[in-house]
């Protein structure tokens, strides 16, 4: 025999997918918390351990709180264990719930950022579980600096669940070096912060992110849910993914040449959406909108035209026979123009063979004045925001080929080739 778990983290109770239809009552995460609860009991775990964030801080306070006490209340009658720590968004809410708790299932580890261990036995098996929770906001400080002041016993497997930023050691969410988590006595650590799951280390010990069950924007495409976890008294693991987001994000390329009006461009997207939509069938399981960005790719004469083609295409809705609905929330136009030689268009001295010389540049590695000037420009400005205390997050950006949510080279070649393909249609038609 095991102990069964089901663990999860970031769920941001409170808070609202983007790109669906605002009346739609699955892009709330309140959806999928009923289905982690329903999930608890019919798979008849032993705990459920959720690794911070679990209530979003900026986003409708009172309602997370009915619902999650609502759904602790639902576990409690099933006889269910809740083990959890505090992240940065609820470091002060689940310490307040846990402190004025009417149910003996219900513990709160490492409450005020001290380590905390606790045994957790049943049906003769047992497993330790330890535990740091955030006491404020921001933690610059690696919690694992503390964590020899807990004594685990070797005798039985153990656990560590912690919210913290891995990926980052200039982290304002409590950096943790990556050598040193992984050189803790214990069976496994499960992490939270990062809503992409993600496994760091498949053993001695198993190391992972969960990630948020339910997807929140399109910078959290794929499959999102929880962990199915089973432990014995060996240390032993087995894990299973469970997919519970009822949405869904991805992206999907659509190459533009050969579609000479809009009737053909429409058709080549709409079917490629059809068909990508089907290859991913038997991964849709509980995805109830699936949500793309559609990226325009490929050689074209009329690179303006293309985004007059596609601008209804966010209007697009159908329907897979399993029950899920597809919708495009952007569309992006990274396409090419004709141009049959761009290395002695790049040699003219004109407006043309500079935007040609900067696309070069960019594709092949190379140095451009023009380019080498746009570089720094973008770099002043991005420089500027991650300044400022209300994009604190970003302050890890070093380089040009990071700004998030957006590749700057790639930015900047599509700039570039729509700029160059009005340049030679005007010339036509001059």
């Amino acid at each position: 025999m095991a102990i069964k778990l089901i663990a999860t983290s970031d769920l941001h109770l409170g808070r609202k997918s983007s790109g669906v239809p605002e009346n739609a009552e699955q892009i709330s995460s309140k959806y999928t918390w009923k289905r982690i609860v329903k999930l608890c009991i019919d798979e008849n775990v032993d705990a459920l351990l959720l690794v911070g964030d679990i209530v979003d801080r900026d986003n409708r306070y009172f309602e997370a709180i009915g619902n999650l006490q609502a759904g602790f209340e639902a576990l409690n009658n099933a006889g269910m264990a809740i083990y959890m720590v505090a992240g940065n968004h609820d470091f002060d809410v689940l310490a307040q719930i846990a402190g004025n708790q009417k149910y003996d299932n219900l513990h709160l580890l490492g409450a005020g950022g001290k380590w905390e261990l606790k045994m957790f036995s049943r049906n003769n098996n047992h497993l330790q579980l330890a535990g740091w929770s955030f006491p404020k906001n921001y933690i610059k400080e690696d919690p694992l600096f503390s964590f020899n002041n807990i004594s685990i016993d070797p005798n039985y497997p153990a656990i560590g669940i912690l919210h913290c930023d891995v990926y980052d050691q200039n982290s304002s969410y409590a950096p943790v070096n990556f050598d040193n988590i992984a050189n803790k006595n214990v069976n496994a650590w499960i992490l939270g912060h990062i809503h992409k799951p993600d496994i760091l280390k498949k053993d001695n010990p198993y190391i992972f992110y969960p990630g948020s069950p339910h997807a929140f924007s399109a910078k959290e495409p794929g499959i999102h849910g929880v962990v199915l976890m089973e432990i014995d008294n060996n240390g032993r693991i087995k894990t299973k993914t469970i997919p519970l987001s009822p949405v869904r994000y991805e992206s999907i390329a659509v190459n533009v040449a050969n579609t000479d009006d809009e009737i053909a461009l429409r058709d080549k997207t709409t079917m490629a959406l059809s068909n990508n939509a089907n290859e991913m069938i038997d991964k849709l399981e509980n995805v109830e909108f699936l949500v793309y960005d559609v990226i325009l790719e490929g050689i074209h004469s009329k690179i303006k035209e293309l985004d007059k083609w596609t601008a209804l295409l966010t209007d697009y809705e159908s329907k897979l026979d399993a029950g899920t609905k597809i919708l495009v929330r952007k569309v992006e136009n990274f396409a090419k123009p004709a141009i049959e030689n761009l290395e002695e268009l790049a040699k003219q001295p004109s407006p043309e063979g500079l935007l040609a010389e900067t696309i070069l540049a960019l594709q092949n590695g190379t140095d451009a004045e023009f380019l080498n000037e746009l570089k720094k420009e973008l770099e002043d400005n991005f420089k500027k925001i991650s300044g400022s205390g209300t994009y604190q997050p970003l302050h890890n950006v070093k380089n040009f080929n990071k700004i998030p949510g957006k590749d700057a080279k790639e930015y900047i070649i599509k700039e570039c080739n729509r700029l160059l393909a009005e340049l030679r249609m005007q010339q036509k038609v001059d």
